[in-house]
């Protein structure tokens, strides 16, 4: 599916807990070289994954996004009355009903907004924007705040236990090891000109949803994330639509000034720049010091990379299920 782009981004911000947790720590703790064959330094070595960061018990997925949203408010000089929506993509939730945005409102006093949550794995916030981007077109909205916030570590410390008793296995939950806490925020505007977001290129394919699949139980969370496949099959789908979205930007790979994807660890960024035909110095790294940040990494990325005026970005967004989506953003 192809959808035009009608907004621009008007402000954004990101927040993460103080809290600083490495990956030989976690490997240390699940005795990996006795248990499991793998020395502690595997993550950093293997995966690139070195640290991350870690939410306090009272940091819930609400507070990372309010914090995010507050920054994002700040940079854009729009007030809260003048949100006309809050949309929260996050995986993370600590309620059932009713949806998080509803919290996030509130707190950041945005009392004129409708809100509600979106929810699609890791490409959440991608959807959260074509969703804000299409009010642009068909309402009478001026200012989307698109949110999330992701504290998944809770998902790291239960294969942990379940790791240190020999209740798991390794190869199939590796990637509840790579997992990080943080929030991020961005405000969209309708475009007033040439910048802004081009087209979004979208692909789902339901056949690979068991690749990555954690549920929810009385004990704490089954499931599996199965990341060498996963990563395989991201690059496989990018690839395939990779050409036909140049073609809608009407840009080649040398047009790209950034190129931010989601990540998943140093193997699968490296490919990812190989798809898109760009060299990976101009592809920004969140996974080596923030590990799988979920829905907040193409937002982060953007956050961090601070694009120049004109500048373009090729976006590629991911999540289990497989979702795929690229777009291009003039700045």
């Amino acid at each position: 599916m192809i959808i035009k782009g009608n907004c621009q981004i008007a402000g954004i911000g990101a927040y993460f807990p103080e809290q600083v947790v490495t990956s030989k720590e976690l490997m240390f703790e699940i005795n990996s070289e006795k248990n499991y064959g793998l020395s502690e330094s595997w993550l950093d070595d293997v995966c690139g994954i070195e640290k991350r960061r870690v939410a306090r018990p009272d940091e819930l997925p609400s507070t990372l996004a309010i914090i995010a949203g507050e920054e994002a408010l700040k940079t854009s000089g729009v007030s809260p009355s003048e949100i006309d929506a809050v949309i929260f993509c996050g995986i993370s939730k600590e309620w059932i009903e009713p949806s998080i945005a509803h919290k996030v409102q509130h707190e950041l006093g945005c009392t004129n907004a409708m809100c509600f949550d979106v929810s699609n794995a890791c490409h959440g916030f991608m959807n959260g924007i074509m969703i804000a981007d299409q009010f642009m077109q068909s309402s009478n909205a001026t200012h989307v705040l698109v949110v999330t916030g992701e504290v998944t570590t809770d998902i790291t410390s239960h294969y942990i236990d379940k790791l240190k008793k020999n209740k798991a296995d390794l190869k199939k939950e590796i990637g509840a090891l790579t997992l990080g806490d943080g929030g991020a925020a961005m405000i969209l505007t309708p475009k007033t000109d040439t910048r802004g977001f081009q087209f979004y290129n979208l692909y789902t394919n339901g056949k690979y949803a068991d690749l990555c699949k954690i549920g929810a139980t009385k004990n704490g969370y089954n499931g599996q994330m199965v990341m060498g496949k996963i990563s395989s099959m991201m690059i496989r789908l990018h690839s395939a639509m990779i050409e036909k979205t140049y073609s809608y930007l009407n840009w080649s790979s040398l047009d790209v000034g950034r190129f931010i994807c989601h990540q998943v660890g140093k193997k699968p960024h490296i490919r990812m720049s190989s798809m898109a035909n760009v060299s990976p110095e101009i592809t920004p790294i969140s996974y080596k010091d923030y590990g799988n940040i979920a829905t907040v990494t193409i937002p982060f990325n953007i956050y961090n990379a601070k694009p120049e005026h004109g500048e373009k970005v090729l976006v590629g967004g991911a999540g289990s299920g497989m979702s795929i989506s690229q777009s291009g953003i003039i700045f």
